[in-house]
């Protein structure tokens, strides 16, 4: 899989002339390429050739992160405590982080989907009527670009804490503020995903914190 350099857009002014410049990545054999920006109008996303293998997610407290599908109204996603059996057993645990290149350097930006009944779901951040956001999981196929700044399957991929390779944060691109967490007040054996705003840039809150991994 190419390794990127450099993945988001830039653009650059000369003497008041915009400047084209192109992303760069290295190909597996070690050839660095430019990646061209033919078609990617400003302020959208198109869908990376590059996305992760297979992914369970899981919370500080180590429980798994499984999508429950049902009516609109009451679909949601649980992390619950899970064996090595019941995890090799269940279906809509396993999550595709799907790369998307940006025009504006914005930041490491993802979707993300999973397999359930043999049809594909993306993790959406549906706005509610009183402004906060909810998780909501739509059945859609992979979208190849996705216009303007704010989207509802976009995320922001950030570090949980600098030089941090394994936690991470995912931001709501639809509304900046608004997290992937998990409510730990929901019961002794199950976290349910939400959305949560975290209104201090440099505040610390470890609900936030999820660890996407292989196995």
């Amino acid at each position: 899989m190419a390794s990127e350099v450099g993945a988001d857009q830039v653009r650059a002014k000369k003497n008041g002339a915009p400047i084209r410049m192109f992303p760069l990545y290295f190909e597996d054999d070690g050839t660095l390429c430019f990646q061209d920006d033919d078609g990617l109008e400003p302020d959208s996303w198109r869908r990376s050739k590059q996305c992760s293998d297979l992914q369970i997610f899981r919370n500080v407290e180590n429980y798994i992160l499984i999508v429950k599908l049902g009516s609109p109204e009451n679909q949601m996603a649980v992390f619950e405590h899970m064996t090595d059996k019941d995890k090799n057993d269940e279906s809509g645990i396993r999550f595709t982080i799907h790369r998307y290149d940006d025009t504006v350097p914005r930041g490491m930006t993802v979707a993300l989907s999973t397999r359930k009944d043999k049809k594909t779901h993306f993790l959406c951040a549906k706005k509610q009527a009183n402004g906060e956001l909810r998780v909501v999981f739509q059945e859609r196929t992979i979208p190849e670009t996705i216009s303007g700044d704010r989207s509802e399957i976009i995320f922001f991929q950030i570090p949980f804490s600098e030089g941090d390779n394994k936690f991470f944060k995912f931001e709501s691109t639809l509304q900046r503020g608004y997290f992937l967490a998990f409510d730990p007040g929901e019961g002794n054996h199950t976290r349910r995903l939400i959305m949560k705003e975290v209104l201090l840039q440099d505040e610390v809150d470890e609900t936030t914190k999820l660890y996407p991994s292989p196995d």
